[in-house]
Parts: structure tokens; C-alpha cells; sequence
């Protein structure tokens, strides 16, 4: 009974990952791990330019 709880608590608890991995919304964009990185520091660097004028 213990084994049979266990396989499908693991099962499930996969499927929910899976889940949640699939409907993510940035899954159906490409954007690169750099260009992410320089739109997040244009963002901030107009920010803080707004905010000092």
C-alpha cells in the first residue's frame, strides 16, 4: 500500500511540474539570456534617469 502511495505521489507531483513548465508565458518567446539581460539594464537605466529629473 506504502509503494503504491509513493509511485503515485511521485507521478503526480511530476505531472504538476510538467504542468506548470508548459503553460509558462516566456516558453513562446526565443529571447536570448543576454538580450534579456540588456532589455532588464535599459529598463533600469531609464528608471533611474525618469526618477532623477
Amino acid at each position: 500500500m506504502v509503494d503504491n502511495f509513493s509511485i503515485a505521489l511521485t507521478h503526480v507531483l511530476m505531472g504538476i511540474a510538467l504542468w506548470r513548465l508548459l503553460y509558462r508565458d516566456d516558453l513562446d518567446h526565443e529571447v536570448s539570456p543576454r538580450k534579456l539581460w540588456q532589455q532588464r539594464r535599459d529598463a533600469e537605466a531609464a528608471k533611474q534617469a525618469a526618477g532623477d529629473a
